[in-house]
């Protein structure tokens, strides 16, 4: 991975596509039929051949050679005078523009095609894969003009694109592309269901501590550019409409978690996110007991490390007892997290360490909802594999605002990760994460005195499971529906 640019965030975006079934003409170049090619390459060679000649060259009979004639004749293709056969001025036309001494001829071929265009620029697409979008990516809606007249829209891309069409089809079949000049007319073009590409945005920080989006190597190779322009302006516009309002709390975290080695990085009013992550890259010392991180849990460096903690819990890795219980992970009020294929292999992978010993144990996620906002919310964790989605109430105007900044996540009794989603003045609207993953008792008693405080009595709402239509499954205390957080954090002091 380049230090030039370090990932903090992926984010699967939605891509709208539709295909359309179009029947058109094409005027196309042809080889003429063996025998009528080999004369007429006769005629351009020697100029003019009498009747006779003709007739003598090839052996036919005087009726075979009339009828040969007159075929010719009526197509155009040579001109009989005074016993003397020449070829027509058109088919010498053709010869002197041919590359390769063949009489091509020009005819209207009907055919069929299937093409994807996405719906926000009509560009044609590749090979996509579609799919039915999951509420958890991202979509990039296209807008109703567009779509109230995508035929038409359709109907002139097809024209514009039908190089790259006849090309691509040629070769998806083996085949050698058509002698063509293009569309000649469209017959007919019918719009076949919509659908998606999902295409996996990699939210980077550069040297300039300014935030870059990253797209698929293939998508950005195979795209037009005015769709690719399109795709980065609608990926900017969805950074910019989710713009944190208010404080930061970078201070106020690293005060409160006691985080002295990572100030440097903090020292003036923004983060330093690049340095920082170049130097957790590089190996950044800390005390004992703290690992530092950069990015969002799910990305793969980060998600390996909560796993290998996993392990080491429930197999009871150096010398210490197998503990077996469920994982908590408490969301930042942040709606471009967890948002794609990465947060959904990470469920997948914390599940299954999991789950792997022991019965009732499972990976909890909480995330917070308005009242009447709580299927809006179970939505966007639709297919990822989760199971227990639990919802919590916004917390009120009176606490501290940064706390929703927050993501955290508890394993009871062996370690923690804390996260803070801090924003940078070049992008606001892309959270970048920073944090630790603790094993330390003052940092499991903190984070679990955050998380009982968010669903703290009535703030609870409820197991909204993903698979799940309809209300809660059955109205709970947070204790009751999460037993695994129903424990003290109090010690009491040594006896002497």
């Amino acid at each position: 991975m380049s230090i030039d640019h370090i990932p903090f965030n992926r984010i699967t975006f939605a891509l709208p596509v539709q295909p359309f079934k179009v029947t058109a003409f094409i005027s196309t170049q042809e080889r003429l039929p063996a025998v009528t090619e080999f004369v007429l390459r006769l005629l351009h060679t020697c100029g003019r051949v009498s009747l006779a000649g003709f007739r003598d060259y090839f052996g036919f009979s005087e009726a075979e050679a009339l009828s040969v004639i007159e075929s010719l004749d009526r197509q155009g293709y040579v001109t009989l005078s005074e016993d003397q056969l020449t070829l027509s001025e058109e088919m010498r036309q053709r010869f002197e523009t041919s590359p390769d001494d063949c009489p091509w001829v020009t005819k209207l071929k009907r055919r069929t095609d299937v093409v994807p265009f996405d719906l926000l620029t009509f560009s044609m697409l590749g090979r996509a894969e579609f799919a039915f979008a999951s509420a958890n990516w991202v979509k990039l809606n296209p807008p109703p003009e567009l779509v109230g007249n995508s035929l038409e829209k359709a109907r002139h891309a097809y024209r514009e694109s039908f190089v790259r069409i006849e090309r691509e089809t040629a070769r998806s079949r083996g085949e050698e592309r058509e002698r063509s000049y293009g569309v000649h007319s469209i017959e007919s073009i019918e719009a076949r269901k919509p659908g998606f590409v999902p295409l996996t945005v990699s939210l980077e920080v550069d040297a300039k501590n300014a935030v870059t989006a990253r797209l698929p190597n293939e998508f950005e190779a195979g795209a037009s550019l005015e769709l690719l322009t399109e795709f980065r302006e609608r990926v900017a516009a969805s950074l910019e409409s989710h713009a944190q309002v208010g404080e930061d709390g970078v201070q106020e975290f690293l005060a409160l978690f006691e985080l002295d080695f990572l100030r440097p990085y903090a020292l003036e009013a923004d983060l330093n996110a690049h340095k920082l992550a170049t130097d957790v890259e590089r190996g950044l010392s800390a005390p004992a007991g703290i690992q530092p991180l950069f990015g969002g849990v799910y990305l793969k460096r980060n998600r390996d490390a909560v796993l290998s903690h996993i392990h080491e819990a429930r197999g009871g890795h150096k010398g210490q007892p197998s503990f077996q219980s469920s994982l908590g992970w408490l969301a930042p009020d942040y709606a471009l997290w967890g948002r794609g294929d990465d947060f959904k292999q990470s469920v997948d992978a914390f599940r299954k360490a999991i789950r792997n010993i022991g019965k009732g144990d499972d990976l909890y996620v909480f995330d917070r909802a308005e009242e009447r906002q709580e299927a809006a919310v179970r939505s966007m964790y639709t297919g990822t594999g989760l199971v227990e989605l639990h919802l919590m109430r916004p917390p009120p105007a009176s606490s501290a605002r940064w706390h929703a900044s927050l993501e955290l996540m508890l394993y009871p009794g062996r370690f923690a990760v804390v996260l803070l989603h801090a924003a940078l003045p070049s992008s606001p609207g892309a959270r970048v994460p920073f944090g630790f993953i603790s094993t330390r008792p003052k940092h499991l008693r903190l984070v679990h005195q955050l998380m009982l405080e968010a669903g703290n009595g009535n703030r609870y709402a409820g197991r909204w499971s993903p698979g799940r239509e309809g209300g809660p499954s059955r109205p709970q205390t947070l204790f009751a529906a999460c037993s695994f957080l129903a424990y003290s954090d109090i010690q009491l002091p040594s006896t002497p």
